[in-house]
């Protein structure tokens, strides 16, 4: 007798597996689905699978897949069923793969970790880069009330792998007798936010933190931020593209324009897309306001995050004084997209990718800064 197989699913719909009697490897076994003495539902194990047969397991056809959605089976009787395979007089007891009778739910070692961190007050300053982002993420890290470090780049990885889960996922074709039809999507969401959640507390032992990201990665992660962490505040720095370029040629000479013009855009329209789901945990600077009046903004930053006192006064002397990452020797000037010395083609690209930005953000091509007229 050589009857072996497998349950690797038993639900309230549905019991899932493969049965095969080796001594007879072209017999399709009928496999019989009992709860003691009580006979419940059968099916004939001839489902063709590519896993079995690439496992040599006859030729393949051996799976079956049992409706047992009459029985409306509790959660005590899916325990309790007993899976039987019949070759000839034969019954042999099919074992299950695992002990559970239903899907996993959670992958976690640890169920009781958080899924978010309500006890954590994390500050992600955002926006393309050259648009005062390292400026006011010194300007808090000076302030002596938030921890982190000048850049970030770690965070949009937790949505980054979300992402990739879900497209898993979605893209997966109906396999009902596969591995992954008995994880659900949920298990690996939950461990992906438990890690990060967990990954920030240690981290950071203050609950004031800060990430400092101008990717539009971490743009597109910021309403994930805000689950993991549903008391954290977003800032986002904006600066029009004709300034932002021109300090990007500087800083960044071996980039081309395109690319630099393209990331603004990308940057820039990724914001118009979560801002409002943000909602009052956010707030806009524009860079020219920094430049302008850093005291008033400084002021507004302050208070947005209900900074301590002393730490406030830090913060608002360090913008109002300090000025970090100054590459233009004209400090404050506006220019025109003339000025910028692209050639017909690289100007017509520039308006064609960036405009529908520049009119939603209400800027201008000119050396007014605001308004219309390319």
């Amino acid at each position: 007798m050589a009857v072996t197989g497998f349950v690797e699913f038993a639900g309230t719909n549905h019991v899932r597996g493969w049965a095969y009697d080796s001594n007879a490897p072209m017999s399709r076994l009928e496999v019989a689905v009992r709860i003691g003495d009580e006979f419940y539902a059968s099916a004939i194990a001839d489902i063709s699978r590519s896993d079995l047969l690439a496992a040599g397991i006859g030729d393949g056809c051996h799976g079956f897949d049992i409706d047992v959605s009459e029985a409306r089976f509790s959660a005590a009787e899916l325990a309790a069923l007993e899976i039987h395979a019949i070759s000839g007089v034969d019954v042999v007891r099919i074992e299950r793969v695992a002990a559970a009778s239903e899907p996993l739910t959670d992958l976690s070692s640890d169920p009781s970790m958080p899924l978010s961190d309500a006890t954590q007050f994390p500050v992600f300053v955002l926006g393309p880069a050259r648009s005062g982002t390292s400026a006011m993420t010194l300007a808090l890290l000076e302030s002596g009330s938030y921890l982190g470090m000048g850049e970030g780049h770690l965070m949009p990885l937790a949505h980054a792998l979300l992402s990739a889960v879900d497209r898993h996922y979605q893209n997966a074709a109906d396999e009902a007798n596969t591995l992954r039809a008995q994880v659900p999507v949920t298990a690996f969401q939950k461990l992906i936010r438990r890690a990060f959640v967990q990954l920030a507390s240690e981290l950071f032992p203050s609950p004031r933190w800060l990430d400092k990201t101008p990717t539009v990665e971490m743009v597109r992660a910021s309403v994930l931020m805000r689950e993991l962490w549903p008391n954290a505040r977003f800032i986002f720095m904006k600066r029009r593209v004709i300034e932002n370029l021109m300090s990007r040629k500087r800083k960044f000479p071996g980039n081309t324009t395109d690319s630099h013009f393209s990331d603004w855009a990308a940057v820039m329209s990724a914001w118009l897309a979560v801002r409002e789901r943000l909602g009052a945990a956010a707030m806009e600077i524009d860079h020219r306001q920094l430049v302008l009046d850093p005291q008033s903004v400084a002021a507004s930053v302050a208070d947005f995050l209900e900074l301590p006192q002393s730490a406030g006064a830090r913060f608002v002397r360090y913008l109002s004084q300090a000025r970090p990452e100054q590459t233009d020797e004209n400090f404050g000037a506006t220019y025109s997209l003339e000025e910028l010395g692209l050639s017909d083609a690289e100007r017509q690209r520039l308006i064609g990718v960036c405009d529908l930005v520049m009119q939603a953000f209400g800027y201008g091509y000119g050396i007014e800064y605001y308004g219309s007229g390319a």
